[in-house]
């Protein structure tokens, strides 16, 4: 029993023992040989340079000395001369009876909304209900909002109404005797604010609404800062504002010759979160340059509503865009091919560091491909390859890949090969190059996580950003949306297992 009970602990604490080592070596390859991925998307990048400026428009205040307003349109809305666009009431009392006024004109439609649905005996209640969306859905798309308001009151007192006491013509005589009444009773409380000329209203007033394209070209680069930054007053009889143009401007400061701007020319303006998409904009005035920084005027006539809130703003004026695979700048590499006598192969092993020698330029390089092993030369008349007969050296061809930096200098392919110095420094093998591995192409590449595997895949440089770029890739093992590309990984190469 005591022997038994001794070989019994034995075994435990050697399946211990072993336990813990493999945690040991697990968690010690998890920490040395961590591998971080980026999913690839397709997207669309700017080559753009950044400019702070104002948006200016042509404005006319809209003022009223009375103390109780009711702006009866919506920012953004387009309104003709003669409009009203506000009710100027004389006292808090006369506010509140048109909020009354307005509440029992709600109540009094939902009613007569309800009593109609009941008395269409054709139609089923869930029929009804189907009709009025697809009317206030026809509005809502052609954009006339005239009726939205009492198609919205039908379609609720559709959804709402049950069998109601309160639907009844009764009470919707008395609603209708109140709201006469109520109106009588506010005669004489309000008058109607209407505006001189059309435009387009907006509620928000900032203390910019006399700055004007014409007193821009009066500024330099350093009074349109400080115009930007200052603080501006509002009169507290202002409650609105009327853009009276459909152009709109943007005044930036650039520096002096940016983008080598020409007056009359059509350029793209891209604001970011305040607008989607960009803006075509004509350049209308550029100043005289002043310590190195130009005012440069632009001219747009689209996007006006959606820019209404906006004064100083921030945009890009964009040069180009371009539109390929999101790639990680770190996940992205060089690759050159060239042929290593079968001995010096012995010496290499995938993943290995290594310094490139091309050109006279160095490269810190990763052994990415070791390729088997080949004869070198042409065979001679009468000797069979693999025969005794057969004394060629073999070669073999190596693939090196080294990350891409965007000031990188361009890698002489060209030259008749180079040199590969071992990572302890202590030998430098020669390397011939091989001229016909992707002569044609920039030589680019990244390494995707397939499976468990890292597998290299050829791609051509679209667009290089300063932590992104944009890459195109073909062929039947081309990069593709939704791959995994490795942006970091320890000893990394082409079939690496992890």
């Amino acid at each position: 029993m005591k022997r038994s009970d001794a070989l019994l602990k034995v075994i435990s604490f050697v399946m211990f023992l072993a336990m813990a080592a493999y945690l040991t070596v697990y968690i010690v390859q998890r920490t040395t040989d961590a591998v971080q991925t980026a999913l690839v998307v397709a997207a669309t990048m700017n080559d753009s340079i950044s400019m702070s400026g104002l948006v200016v428009r042509e404005e006319l205040v809209l003022q009223s000395s009375e103390a109780y307003i009711d702006i009866t349109v919506s920012d953004g809305d387009k309104v003709g001369a003669g409009q009203t666009v506000a009710v100027a009431y004389s006292s808090e009392a006369a506010l509140e009876r048109a909020t009354q006024l307005h509440a029992l004109n709600q109540e009094i439609e939902e009613v007569s909304a309800a009593l109609d649905s009941v008395e269409d005996v054709t139609l089923t209640g869930d029929q009804s209900i189907y009709d009025a969306i697809i009317d206030l859905s026809y509005t809502m798309q052609t954009g006339d909002l005239v009726y939205m308001e009492s198609q919205e009151s039908a379609l609720a007192s559709l959804i709402f109404h049950t069998e109601s006491e309160d639907a009844t013509e009764e009470y919707l005589s008395e609603l209708e005797k109140e709201y006469y009444e109520l109106e009588q009773t506010s005669a004489g409380d309000s008058r109607e604010i209407t505006v001189g000329q059309a435009g387009t209203f907006s509620s928000l007033v900032d203390g910019y609404e006399g700055v004007s394209p014409e007193y821009i070209q009066t500024l330099t680069p350093g009074a349109l800062r400080v115009l930007i930054s200052a603080e501006r007053t509002v009169s507290s009889t202002a409650f609105g504002k009327l853009v009276v143009s459909y152009d709109w401007y943007y005044a930036a400061i650039i520096e002096e010759d940016a983008g080598d701007l020409e007056l009359g020319e059509t350029v793209s303006l891209s604001f970011g979160r305040y607008y989607s998409g960009s803006l075509d904009a004509e350049v209308v005035y550029l100043s005289e340059a002043d310590d190195g920084e130009q005012i440069a005027l632009f001219s747009m006539n689209q996007g006006l509503a959606d820019m209404l809130a906006v004064r100083a703003v921030s945009a890009d004026l964009v040069y180009q865009e371009y539109t390929g695979l999101r790639v990680p700048v770190k996940g992205l590499y060089r690759y050159y091919a060239g042929y290593l006598s079968d001995e010096d192969c012995q010496k290499l092993a995938e993943g290995q560091s290594v310094t490139l020698t091309l050109g006279g330029v160095e490269y810190d390089a990763f052994v990415s491909e070791i390729g088997s092993a080949t004869a070198y030369g042409d065979l001679a008349d009468g000797i069979e390859s693999g025969s005794e007969e057969d004394t060629r050296p073999k070669r073999r061809l190596v693939v090196f890949c080294w990350a891409w930096s965007a000031d990188e200098d361009a890698a002489d392919f060209s030259s008749g090969g180079g040199t590969v110095t071992l990572d302890d420094g202590a030998e430098t093998l020669d390397v011939t190059n091989y001229y016909d591995y992707d002569a044609d192409t920039d030589r680019m590449c990244v390494f995707t996580m397939t499976g468990l595997q890292a597998e290299r895949k050829k791609v051509s440089l679209v667009f290089a950003g300063e932590e992104y770029c944009l890459v195109s890739s073909d062929g039947t093992d081309a990069l593709r949306e939704g791959n995994e590309v490795i942006v970091q990984a320890t000893g990394l190469y082409n079939g690496k297992v992890f």
